[in-house]
C-alpha cells in the first residue's frame, strides 16, 4: 500500500536533526565496529552457516547463524584480531581471522571446504566445566578428546563434559577413529571453560539506608558482579561491597556472581536478604548557652535515636543517652556544635544544624591576700590563661580593672575587715564567674602609757626629759615625747602589735630605756628608770687560736658602742652586742666598750678584761696497721704523728678525755686496742708558760675483727654450693677443696662444678677490704645432685590437674609431691593426672630426681588454684513499656567472671554486671536464662527462666479533634500493635465504655450531639490479644450546628433566548449562605430530575463538594449544561438540594428551563465502485486497484462536521496517513466520494468505512469484497433524491466457514483451564510466520468457549486481544512460572471460585519453532539469534508443567501444539520422505491385528527431543524435521482445519466419546494424506505422545 509522508514542521526538523548529531556523536565515541560478510561453499555458492566468534584472547563473543543467503553481520566489536571457526552443513567448516583497525569489516567471503569426517564441535561453558557436543559422524569407532594438545579421554558418545578447574581457557579437539582404526580429520579447535562457581557466606550488614556485603573469596576470581532484586547494580573488584542510598527500612535481596580471567560471570548465588534500617531522623531545635569555660547544649528527640553525639567544630567531643550535654571549652574561644542521633544499631545519623558561643573564662583559682602591719592590703593572684585583664572588687564594689596579677589596696582604715573576690575578663570584655570571697583585716593600733623614774625612784622630778620610740632594731625612730613635770609619757600614733625599743633622755635625770612588746592591747603603767650610769655595759673575752672576741651587756637608750683595745678605739658598733678581734697568740691584750646616746655622747667605760689568743694545734697524721694477719694485730693497733709547731716545744694528747702523755716527740703507738671500736684523740700546743692551747679533734675507729665464717654446704645440681654470712668489711673469700685453694672470691657464696654422687670436703678464709686475713672456718664436707625434671607444668581442668615433665638424662627416678606429700614414685612417666581433687583450693606440687642412693636433688614446684564451682544464678526480670529489665544474683566466684544472656535460646549478650536491659519490640513474648561463665570459660548451668513481654503503649501524636456532629482521631501506628481499642470516658464517673476496636491510625466518632464535650482513652492491642496501657484521657467538643440558606438562583444561557438550543451551554447558579453557630462541612450540591426532564440528550456536569462553608460565609455553586445535537424540545424541571455532612441540608429548591430540538443529518454509504490499472472493473489478487465510495447526507438537516475513515481487516498490514478524512457542511442531499488504494493477498477480504457526524452518530459499514469479481465503474454509481431510502444495503457478507458454526456442546468429567496462544508477530522482520495462526486461534478460543461451555475467566489469556502483538520470552516465562505465573494463578483462582477439588488443563498453541543450540525451542515475539534467553525451550514448557501438576488439583494436561521446528529464518533439518518401489512394498511383513485402543497410524519412532513427561499428552502437528502447511481451502492451517473437525465430532467412531487415539488417528490420517497430495516427498505426519491413548477426552450430546 503507497503511503504519504507529511512534511515535518521546523520544530521537528530542528529535533531530528540533533538527535542524528547525537546519535552519531555517541557512534563515534563508542568506538565499536562491525564484521560483515557472506559465506561460500567451494563452488562460490551461498551457504547457511553457524559462525563462532572469539577475541585474540580466545574469550567467546558470540554465535552467529546466517540465512541461506550466507550472509552475517557480527555487531558492537572493538578493536582488535579476531578467530571466526565456521561451520555448514554436510561437514563444511573453515577458520578465519580477522583484525578490526579504526573501521567496520565488511564485504568478507569466506569459503568452506567439506571435510566429512571431521567433527564439528559446539563448546559451552558452564558452572560444571566445559560441554562438548558434536554431530554423530557415520563409521566411527569413538572419538578422541584432545584438550590443549593433551588426549584426556575417549568415549563413544557425542557430548562430553571437561570438569576443569575455574579460571584458564582451553584449547578443545576431537580426533575421530574410524572403525578400520584409521583417524579420521581432527575438528577445527573450539574454546572453553568452566565459568566460576558464585561465592560463599554471603553477608549483608545493614547500616542506615547503606547494605555492606561481603563474601569468600573465590580462588581467581578477577571480580563479582552484583545483583539486588535481580537486577545488576555494579562490578566489584574484591569481595566487599557497599550499596548506597537505599530506602530505608526496606528489604532487599542480593545474589552475587563470579568473574574468571576474561570477565565472564558464573551462576548466580542464592539470595540473601536484608533490610535497611529506620532513617535516623536530623536532631532539630539545638541551642548553645556560654558558661565557665563550658558550653551547655540542648535539644530535641530524634525519631529512631537511643543516643546522640556531640560535636565541637565538626570534632565527636562528648556521646550522651539524654538531651543535654555540657562541653568544657577554651574560655573566650567561639565553638560551634552539631548533633547527631544514633539508633540501636550504632548507625549514625545525619547532624543538626550548627549552633554556635563563646565561653568565659574562670575566676584565678590561687588568690593571696596580706597585710603589711600597717593599713595597706596586698592582693594577689595566679594567671588564667587566656584572659586579658581581671576585675578586682572589693566588698562587692569594682575596685580596678587591671592586667597586673598583683595590687595594693593603701592607706585604709586601721582595724576594719575588707571582702576582696575577683572575675576574668576576655579580650571582648565578657565577665566570667566570680572568685571566692577573701577577707583580710587591717591591725588594730595601741596606746603605750609609761613613767620616767629617777635615781630616787621620783617621776615629779623628771622634767623637760625626751622619750623616743623605735623599731625593734631601735634603728627607725617612730614616735617622740616631751615628758612635763609629772614624768608621764604617751605614744599613740599608728602603734600595732610588735616589738618596740624605748630610749630616754632626762634633763640632768639621767637617761634609760627598754624594750616593749605590744600585744593585742595597750601597754599601760611602763616604768622607765633613769640613771646617770645608764650607758655603761659590762664586758667578756672569749680565746680563740689568733683571735680574741669581745661580748658585751645590752642598753637599749644606747645609739651604737665604741670598742677600744689597749685603750685604743678600733671599732663603732651599731645594733650588735659583740666584736671578733685578730691577734698575734701569746700576746696580751686589754679590751673595754664605751655606749653612745641619741646625742653622740659617750657614756661611761665599761669594766676592762685583758686576754691573750692561743697557739694551734699540730697537723696529726692518725692511722690502723692492715694488710696482715689478726693474729698479728692487723685492724686494731693505731699510729699518731704530726708536725712541729714553731715556737711549741710540748704537746698533750688525749685520748677519750683522758691525758695519754705530754711529750715533745711527734708520733705515739697505741697497741692492743678493742675490735671495731670508736676513739676521740685530741692534741694540742703548750706554750712557753705551760698554757695548753685550743685541742684539736681527730675520731677514729678500729676495724671489725676478721672471724672465721660458719660455712654451709649444699648439694647443688651437678654441684655443691658454699655459703656464709657476708661482712661489710670483707673484700674477698679464700675457696679450700681437700685442703687446697681452689678459688678467691668477692661474694659470700660458692658453687663448685662437681659429678653428682662423689663427697668433696672443704673450708674458706675471710679477707677484708683492708687485706687483713681472718682464720680458716671449719671444715665441711658434701656432694652434688641431679637436676629436677624440666618443662614441669600443670594445667588445671575445673577440680582436675593435668601433669608433665620431661627426663633427665642419669637420674634413677622422680619423686612427686603434692602439698608436701608423696603422691608418686616412677622411674620412667612422664606425666601425671590428679583427679577428685577439691573444687577452689590451693595446691603446691613438687618434684625431684634421684640418684641410686635415692638421694633426692633439688625440687621444682607448681602453684596452682582448682577452679571455683561454677554455680546457677537466680534471675529476676521486670518489664516495662519500652524494654525487659534482668537482674541476677551476683555469683559468689572470685576470679574474673561473666554472665551470658539468652533470649530464646539464642545468646543475647555477655556482661560483667548483674543487670541488663533488653529494648524489644512490644508485643511478644520472650524467655531469657542467664548463665554464669568464668574466666577459663566454664558455663554454669542455666539460671531460672523468666518470660516477659513488652505491652504495646498507647498511641504516640495522639489528637482528638471535635468536629460538627463527630471527634476525630489521629494517632501513630505503634510496633507490635494489630489493634487499637478507643473508649468514650465520663469525666464525672471515670468510667469507660468501649467504642470501636480499629487496626487503622484513624477514627471518626460519628453522629455525636452538638455543641457537646466527649473524652475518650485509647490503647493498643497485640496478636496475643494483650492490651496496653490506655492513654490519658483526651476531650473534643462538638461544634454547634450550621445553617444553610439560598439566597439567589438564576438559569443563564448563551444566545440570549432563554431557552438551551442543540448544542448550547448554559448554567443553573444558586448562592448559599452558612448563618449557622459552625462551619458547614462537606457539602454536596446536585439536582434531581423530575418526572421525564432528564434524557440522554441534555448533559449536566456534577458540582464538586465544597469541603467547607465558615460561619457567614457565602458559596456560589453552578451546573454547567450542555444539549447535545439531539436534544427534545421540552420544559424541563430539577429540584436542588444541597446535602450537608452533619444533615443539616439545605431546604429543597425548584427550577425549569426550556430546551429545543434540532434536525439532524443522516451520512450513508450510497455505493462504491472499482477501477484497476487496466481500466477494468475487478479486483486483482496480489495488485492495486482503486476504489471508490460514495457518502450522500440521506436527510433535511445538514452535517456540520464529519469525518470518514477507511479501515481494513487483518489481512492488510498497516493503514496509511490518507485513510482519515476531516469533512465540513454536507448540505441536505449532498456527496462525496473517497478514493482509497486497496491491494489483497487474500480471495476474500472486509473494508470498514466509520462515519462520525456532529451528532455523534457513529456508523460503521462493511464492504465484503472479492478478487477476480466484477464490480461498478465510477460513472456507474448512483445519487439518491428525495424521499431518500430509509434501509440502504449496498453489500454483503461472505458466508463464513463451516467449522466456526453447528459446533456441539460436549460434556466432560472434569471442570478445564484452557489456554490458547498463539504468537504470528515477530520483533524481527526476517522471521516469517504462518499466515492461518490468528484465524486458528480465534476457531480454537470459539470451540474452547462453546464445545467445553468455557467462559473467559476459564481461559488463559481472559481477553482474546492480549497477546495480539506477539508473545515475548518475558511473557512465556510468565504464563508457564510454575510458582507465580498466569496458569498458577488461574488454576487457584478458579478452584477458590468453582469450589471443585481438582481441574484439567487444555492447552493450544499456534506458532513458529526451530532448533537452537541443539534444543527444540518456540520462537518468541524478541527473538535474537545472538541471545539464548530470547528463546523458550520445549523442554522448559515441560519442566514447568509437571512441577504444576505435581499440584493434587491438577488432573490431566493435553497439549495441540500446531508448531514446526524448520523455521524459514533460522537452520532448517527437513528430510524428504523416499517412495519405495512396488517390489519392496510386496515383501513388507503382513500388518498385525491392532491391539484394543492402539491407534490406527502407522507406528514411527518418536523423536526424543519434543518427548514430554509421561504424565503428560502431547499432540504435535509435523515431526521435527517436517513442516507444517497451511491450507488452502480455508484460513486455518491444515493442522488445526482437521482438529477442529474432530473435535467437532468426526473423529468419533460412533460411541459419542472421543478418546485421545480416536481424534490422533483422525487428524493423523487426513493431514498426512492432505499434504502428501499437495507436496509429494514433503508431507506433514502429525505425532502424538501419550501414555494413555484411551483416556477420553470429552463426550458428545
Amino acid at each position: 500500500m503507497k503511503r504519504k509522508i507529511s512534511t515535518l514542521n521546523i520544530y521537528a526538523y530542528r529535533c531530528l536533526l540533533l538527535l542524528l548529531f547525537m546519535v552519531n556523536t555517541t557512534i563515534l565515541l563508542s568506538q565499536e565496529y562491525s564484521i560483515s560478510g557472506k559465506t561460500l561453499n567451494e563452488s562460490g555458492k551461498k551457504l547457511a552457516t553457524r559462525i563462532v566468534l572469539y577475541d585474540k584472547d580466545k574469550r567467546f563473543i558470540e554465535t552467529l547463524s546466517t540465512p541461506n543467503n550466507g550472509k552475517f553481520k557480527f555487531k558492537k566489536i572493538p578493536n582488535g584480531s579476531y578467530l571466526l571457526n565456521l561451520y555448514g552443513d554436510d561437514g563444511h567448516s573453515a577458520t578465519e581471522k580477522v583484525s578490526i583497525d579504526g573501521a567496520n569489516v565488511s564485504g568478507l567471503e569466506l569459503q568452506l571446504s567439506i571435510v566429512p569426517d571431521q567433527p564439528q564441535l559446539s563448546v559451552k561453558s558452564t558452572g560444571e566445566g566445559a560441554e562438548i557436543n558434536w554431530r554423530q559422524l557415520s563409521d566411527i569407532l569413538e572419538y578422541v578428546i584432545y584438550r590443549d594438545n593433551n588426549e584426556i579421554d575417549r568415549v563413544t558418545n557425542t557430548k562430553y563434559t571437561d570438569k576443569v578447574i575455574p579460571g584458564k581457557t582451553y584449547a578443545y579437539n576431537i580426533l575421530p577413529i574410524k572403525n578400520d582404526q584409521s583417524n579420521g580429520t581432527r575438528s577445527v579447535t573450539e574454546y572453553g571453560k568452566r565459568l566460576m562457581p558464585f561465592p560463599l557466606n554471603i553477608k549483608a550488614e545493614a547500616n542506615k539506608n547503606m547494605v555492606t556485603l561481603s563474601w569468600d573469596e573465590v580462588k581467581d576470581a578477577t571480580g563479582y558482579k552484583v545483583y539486588r532484586d535481580d537486577e545488576l547494580i555494579q562490578s566489584a573488584p574484591e569481595n566487599l561491597y557497599a550499596d548506597y542510598k537505599l530506602k530505608f527500612e526496606t528489604e532487599f535481596n542480593y545474589s552475587i556472581s563470579t568473574l574468571d580471567h576474561q570477565s565472564e560471570e558464573g551462576e548466580k548465588s542464592s539470595n540473601t536478604f536484608i533490610t535497611t534500617h529506620p532513617e535516623i531522623k536530623r536532631p532539630k531545635g539545638l541551642k548553645a548557652d556560654g558558661g565557665e569555660n563550658e558550653v551547655v547544649l540542648t535539644w530535641k528527640e530524634a525519631e529512631n535515636s537511643i543516643k546522640y553525639y556531640v560535636y565541637q567544630n565538626g570534632v565527636l567531643v562528648d556521646s550522651t543517652n539524654s538531651l543535654t550535654s555540657s562541653i568544657n571549652t577554651e574560655a573566650g574561644s567561639e565553638n560551634c556544635f552539631s548533633i547527631s542521633g544514633v539508633d540501636q544499631y550504632g548507625s549514625i545519623g545525619p547532624r543538626s544544624d550548627a549552633a554556635c558561643d563563646k565561653s568565659v573564662f574562670s575566676a584565678p583559682d590561687t588568690v593571696l591576700t596580706s597585710n603589711d602591719k600597717r593599713n595597706n592590703n596586698t592582693i594577689s593572684w595566679n594567671l588564667v590563661e587566656g584572659a586579658t585583664t581581671y576585675n578586682l572588687y572589693k566588698d562587692n564594689k569594682i575596685l580596678i580593672n587591671t592586667s597586673k596579677l598583683e595590687f595594693v589596696d593603701k592607706l585604709l582604715k586601721w582595724d576594719t575587715e575588707y571582702t576582696y573576690h575577683l572575675t576574668s575578663l576576655t579580650d571582648e570584655g565578657s565577665e566570667g564567674p566570680k572568685s571566692l570571697d577573701y577577707i583580710q583585716k587591717t591591725p588594730p593600733i595601741y596606746v603605750v602609757n609609761g613613767t620616767l623614774i629617777d635615781e630616787n625612784g621620783e617621776k615629779d622630778n623628771v622634767d623637760q626629759a625626751k622619750v623616743f620610740l623605735y623599731d625593734s632594731l631601735g634603728t627607725t625612730l617612730l614616735e617622740e615625747f616631751v615628758v612635763a613635770r609629772n614624768g608621764k609619757f604617751k605614744f599613740e600614733n599608728e602603734i600595732i602589735s610588735g616589738d618596740y625599743t624605748i630610749m630616754a633622755y632626762g634633763n640632768g635625770s639621767g637617761n634609760g630605756g627598754g624594750r616593749v612588746q605590744v600585744i593585742d592591747q595597750d601597754v599601760t603603767d611602763l616604768k622607765i628608770d633613769l640613771s646617770t650610769e645608764g650607758l655603761r655595759s659590762t664586758i667578756r673575752v672569749d680565746r680563740g687560736i689568733g683571735e680574741l672576741t669581745v661580748h658585751w651587756t645590752d642598753i637599749p637608750q644606747a645609739k651604737s658602742y665604741n670598742v677600744y683595745k689597749n685603750d685604743r678605739l678600733i671599732q663603732s658598733i651599731t645594733g650588735d652586742t659583740s666584736y671578733l678581734d685578730i691577734v698575734a697568740p701569746g700576746i696580751e691584750m686589754t679590751y673595754k666598750v664605751m655606749s653612745v646616746d641619741i646625742y653622740d655622747l659617750e657614756g661611761p667605760e665599761s669594766n676592762k678584761i685583758t686576754e691573750k689568743s692561743s697557739f694551734g694545734p699540730p697537723e696529726t697524721t692518725i692511722s690502723i696497721l692492715a694488710g696482715g694477719y689478726t693474729t698479728e694485730g692487723s685492724g686494731r693497733n693505731i699510729n699518731l704523728e704530726w708536725l712541729p709547731v714553731p715556737g711549741v716545744e710540748n704537746y698533750a694528747l688525749y685520748r677519750d678525755g683522758e691525758l695519754l702523755i705530754k711529750q715533745s716527740e711527734t708520733k705515739f703507738e697505741e697497741r692492743e686496742l678493742s675490735w671495731n671500736t670508736e676513739y676521740l684523740y685530741e692534741i694540742n700546743s703548750i706554750d712557753k708558760e705551760g698554757v695548753e692551747g685550743v685541742n684539736a679533734k681527730y675520731n677514729i675507729k678500729t676495724h671489725p675483727e676478721v672471724f672465721a665464717p660458719d660455712i654451709k654446704v649444699q648439694s647443688e645440681i651437678n654441684g655443691v654450693s658454699l655459703s656464709w654470712t657476708p661482712l661489710e668489711t670483707i673484700k674477698s673469700y679464700k675457696i679450700f677443696r681437700n685442703g687446697g685453694n681452689i678459688a678467691d672470691i668477692v661474694v659470700p657464696e660458692f658453687v663448685d662444678a662437681v659429678t653428682p654422687g662423689i663427697e668433696y670436703c672443704y673450708t674458706v678464709a675471710l679477707e677484708d677490704t683492708h687485706k687483713t686475713v681472718g682464720p680458716k672456718a671449719e671444715i665441711k664436707c658434701g656432694k652434688g645432685s641431679f637436676a629436677p625434671p624440666t618443662n614441669f607444668n600443670a594445667k588445671v581442668i575445673r577440680d582436675q590437674v593435668d601433669l608433665s615433665w620431661e627426663s633427665i638424662s642419669g637420674a634413677s627416678g622422680y619423686h612427686l609431691f603434692r602439698n608436701n606429700e608423696l603422691i608418686l614414685e616412677t622411674e620412667d612417666l612422664n606425666d601425671f593426672k590428679d583427679e577428685g581433687l577439691e573444687f577452689d583450693v590451693d595446691y603446691l606440687y613438687e618434684i625431684c630426681s634421684y640418684d641410686k642412693d635415692k638421694f633426692e636433688g633439688p625440687k621444682v614446684t607448681f602453684e596452682l588454684r582448682t577452679h571455683e564451682k561454677v554455680l546457677e544464678t537466680s534471675l529476676f526480670a521486670d518489664v516495662d513499656l519500652e524494654k525487659v529489665s534482668l537482674r541476677w544474683n551476683k555469683s559468689k566466684l572470685k576470679v574474673d567472671h561473666s554472665y551470658r544472656i539468652y533470649r530464646d535460646n539464642e545468646i543475647l549478650d555477655e556482661t560483667q554486671d548483674t543487670s541488663f536491659q533488653d529494648f524489644v519490640p512490644a508485643g511478644k513474648y520472650l524467655c531469657y536464662i542467664v548463665r554464669v561463665v568464668d574466666k577459663f570459660g566454664t558455663e554454669s548451668p542455666p539460671s531460672n527462666k523468666e518470660c516477659k513481654k513488652v505491652l504495646v503503649n498507647y498511641p504516640k501524636l495522639l489528637s482528638v479533634t471535635g468536629d460538627v456532629k463527630r471527634v476525630l482521631f489521629g494517632y501513630k501506628y505503634m510496633i507490635g500493635s494489630v489493634q487499637y481499642n478507643i473508649y468514650s470516658v465520663n469525666k464525672e464517673t471515670d468510667s469507660l465504655t468501649l467504642i470501636t476496636k480499629t487496626k487503622g491510625n484513624f477514627y471518626q466518632h460519628q453522629d455525636l450531639e452538638f455543641d457537646t464535650e466527649y473524652c475518650y482513652q485509647v490503647s493498643c492491642t497485640d496478636a496475643d490479644g494483650d492490651e496496653g496501657p490506655r492513654s490519658p484521657t483526651m476531650c473534643g467538643w462538638v461544634l454547634p450546628p450550621p445553617h444553610l440558606t439560598l439566597i439567589e438562583r438564576r438559569f443563564v444561557e448563551s444566545s440570549g433566548n432563554n431557552q438551551l438550543d442543540g448544542r448550547e451551554n448554559a448554567w443553573l447558579m444558586y448562592k448559599v449562605v452558612n448563618d449557622g453557630k459552625s462551619p458547614a462541612r462537606e457539602l454536596k450540591p446536585w439536582l434531581k430530575p423530575l418526572g421525564e426532564s432528564m434524557t440522554s440528550s441534555l448533559k449536566i456536569d456534577s458540582v464538586s463538594m465544597i469541603p467547607a462553608l465558615g460561619i457567614g460565609d457565602t458559596a456560589t455553586i453552578q451546573f454547567s449544561l450542555y444539549a447535545k445535537l439531539k436534544v427534545e424540545t421540552q420544559r424541563r424541571y430539577f429540584k436542588f438540594y444541597v446535602e450537608e455532612f452533619t444533615g443539616e441540608d439545605l431546604e429543597p429548591d425548584t427550577i425549569s428551563f426550556k430546551t429545543l430540538e434540532v434536525e439532524p443529518p443522516n451520512l450513508v454509504v450510497t455505493d462504491f465502485s472499482i477501477t484497476n490499472d487496466w481500466g477494468q472493473n475487478y479486483i486483482p489478487k496480489n495488485e492495486t486497484a482503486m476504489i471508490s465510495i460514495r457518502v450522500q447526507n440521506l436527510s433535511t438537516g445538514k452535517s456540520d462536521t464529519a469525518s470518514v475513515k477507511f479501515r481494513r481487516d487483518e489481512s492488510f498490514i498497516s493503514d496509511d496517513a490518507d485513510e482519515l478524512h476531516q469533512l465540513k457542511f454536507i448540505n441536505a442531499g449532498e456527496y462525496i466520494d473517497f478514493k482509497f488504494e486497496i491491494m489483497s493477498r487474500e480471495e476474500k477480504f472486509t473494508l470498514y468505512l466509520e462515519l462520525y457526524d456532529y451528532f455523534e452518530t457513529r456508523k460503521t459499514i462493511p464492504l465484503y469484497l472479492e478478487t477476480m469479481k466484477h464490480y461498478k465503474s465510477p460513472k456507474e454509481m448512483v445519487v439518491y433524491e428525495t424521499p431518500y431510502p430509509s434501509d440502504l444495503i449496498i453489500s454483503k457478507e461472505i458466508n463464513t466457514s463451516e467449522l466456526a458454526s453447528n459446533i456441539p456442546e460436549a460434556s466432560v468429567s472434569n471442570d478445564i483451564l484452557g489456554v490458547v496462544l498463539g504468537n504470528r508477530n515477530f520483533n524481527d522482520p526476517n522471521i516469517e510466520s504462518q499466515e492461518s495462526t490468528g484465524e486458528d486461534v480465534k476457531l480454537i478460543r470459539k470451540y474452547f468457549k462453546d464445545l467445553f461451555n468455557l467462559e473467559d475467566h476459564s481461559l488463559i489469556p481472559s481477553q482474546y486481544w492480549l497477546f495480539d502483538d506477539g508473545i515475548t520470552s518475558d511473557e512465556f516465562s510468565t504464563i508457564f512460572d510454575p510458582d507465580f505465573g498466569y496458569i498458577k494463578k488461574k488454576i487457584i483462582s478458579l478452584l477458590e471460585y468453582s469450589e471443585k477439588e481438582s481441574m484439567d488443563l487444555m492447552l493450544y498453541y499456534s506458532g513458529e519453532g526451530t532448533t537452537y543450540k541443539k534444543e527444540k525451542v518456540l520462537i518468541p515475539y524478541d527473538a535474537d539469534s545472538n541471545k539464548e534467553h530470547t528463546f523458550f525451550p520445549i523442554s522448559k514448557i515441560y519442566e514447568n508443567l509437571a512441577r504444576l501438576q505435581k499440584m493434587k488439583q491438577v488432573g490431566e494436561i493435553t497439549l495441540f501444539m500446531d508448531v514446526d521446528f524448520n523455521n524459514k529464518s533460522f537452520e532448517q533439518n527437513i528430510a524428504q520422505v523416499v517412495e519405495e518401489d512396488d517390489k519392496k512394498k510386496k515383501k513388507k511383513k503382513k500388518k498385525k491385528k491392532k491391539k484394543k485402543g492402539a491407534s490406527d497410524a502407522e507406528a514411527v519412532a518418536l523423536p526424543k527431543e519434543i518427548e514430554p513427561p509421561s504424565s503428560i499428552t502431547a499432540f504435535y502437528a509435523s515431526d521435527i524435521n517436517q513442516l507444517s502447511y497451511d491450507s488452502k481451502e480455508s484460513s486455518n492451517s491444515i493442522f488445526t482445519y482437521y482438529l477442529l473437525q474432530g473435535l467437532k465430532g468426526d473423529a468419533d467412531n460412533g460411541d459419542k466419546e472421543i478418546t485421545i487415539s480416536e481424534l490422533y488417528d483422525f487428524v493423523q490420517k487426513n493431514v498426512k494424506s492432505r499434504t502428501t497430495e499437495l507436496y509429494k516427498d514433503l508431507p506433514q505426519t502429525p505425532i502424538l505422545y501419550s501414555s494413555n491413548p484411551n483416556r477420553v477426552l470429552y463426550r458428545l450430546p
